[in-house]
């Protein structure tokens, strides 16, 4: 029960024998990539097959494909744009729809199940540092009509979306890959303006991730909301009334991971209500971990109840996956077709647009390697 509550990364192209090892034995509920695990279109397909091939359940995989500076396949399906720049030209609902089945097909030919988009974050004055032109709009009604969009074609091509940052990064202070971010906002602004599409689009999209944001006036003023009870359960489940799952944002990150072992914070985070619980770069730390919750559970009825209830959710989104694919388009028989579409979609992008280009070019993209003791974390890689 306990390994269905966690999501994983890989560290490269292929499985090391201690990945094959925790995925034969004891598999996670979901891996998530990144662009170290992305070479070509075969080795990709590969190491999908492979790992879905000898786990004994085969996990959910999760990849974070918005277009724009958060691209992990750009190297095969490039020229994505970011969806910031669908507001600075003509037919923003049509473009947003398309890039959204363009990146939904295309995760299809990959059997990826689950793209780790939209953002739905309500852009301020300005970005936060990490969250730079990856928002649809300043105001909710521009961001549910262009993100709603964008999941209706993820969900067209039959692949499953997830909003993020719960209950709402746009203001943020920081990036919380390197340190909190403090949203400094009362209760009633936070309701009436960021969680509003959160409300507006969770249930169609059957998951939200939490963000590690900080909320002074809403909770204590230094805790994330992935620990958050009042946030996670309270606003998520109340407020909110959303049904669906729940999944932490990467619980590597600075702006958590400097609050206990992982052992604890991914107990803090289950008991606040999030129901999978994500470590994206460590995997040599999962054993303990699955190790640690096991024994939790059984000496502690709360905890255990709480699990059992996330699992319920983890199922049902599993449900949730499996009718968009029956529901959705067939998978493209060839890469050259994902290749072609996109062509066509990039060409009536750029006609579109008015003078000014919102597309970062790849080589003003992250360059900074993946070393030991740079203190980055696998979920900030190529962000």
């Amino acid at each position: 029960m306990h390994n269905r509550v966690l999501g994983i990364g890989l560290t490269g192209k292929s499985l090391t024998d201690l990945e094959r090892k925790i995925i034969t034995e004891t598999s996670p509920y979901a891996i998530i990539l990144f662009g170290r695990n992305v070479g070509d279109a075969k080795q990709l397909r590969e190491l999908v097959a492979e790992v879905k091939r000898i786990a004994k359940r085969p996990p959910l995989f999760m990849i974070d494909e918005e277009g724009g500076r958060v691209d992990r396949l750009r190297h095969l399906i490039p020229g994505l744009p970011s969806v910031e720049s669908f507001g600075e030209g003509d037919q923003p609902v049509e473009l947003s729809a398309w890039l959204g089945k363009i990146i939904g097909r295309a995760l299809r030919y990959f059997d990826i199940e689950v793209d780790l988009a939209p953002v739905v974050d309500i852009r301020g004055d300005t970005s936060p540092k990490g969250l730079e032109r990856r928002t649809f709009g300043h105001d909710p009604e521009t961001v549910i009509e262009l993100a709603g969009a964008f999941m209706d074609g993820l969900h067209a091509a039959g692949t499953a979306a997830c909003l993020k940052h719960f209950p709402g990064i746009g203001i943020g202070s920081a990036d919380p890959h390197y340190g909190a971010t403090v949203i400094d906002i009362s209760y009633n602004d936070l309701r009436n303006r960021d969680l509003v599409p959160f409300a507006a689009l969770g249930n169609k999209a059957g998951a939200i991730m939490i963000g590690h944001g900080t909320y002074p006036q809403i909770d204590e003023p230094d805790l994330p909301a992935t620990l958050s009870n009042k946030i996670t359960t309270e606003l998520l489940r109340k407020v909110a009334g959303f049904h669906g799952l729940a999944i932490t944002d990467d619980m590597e990150m600075h702006a958590v991971s400097d609050y206990g072992s992982y052992e604890s914070i991914s107990e803090r985070a289950l008991r606040a209500g999030n129901d999978v619980v994500m470590f994206c770069s460590h995997i040599e730390r999962v054993p303990d971990i699955q190790r640690f919750l096991a024994e939790k559970i059984k000496d502690d009825t709360g905890l255990r109840e709480r699990v059992e209830e996330a699992t319920r959710r983890t199922a049902a989104y599993r449900q949730h996956i499996g009718y968009l694919r029956r529901d959705g388009l067939p998978p493209a028989p060839k890469f050259d077709d994902l290749i072609d579409e996109t062509a066509r979609f990039v060409d009536v992008f750029e006609k579109t647009r008015h003078a000014q280009d919102g597309v970062i070019p790849d080589i003003e993209r992250r360059k900074d390697s993946r070393t030991p003791g740079t203190g980055r974390t696998g979920r900030e890689e190529w962000t």
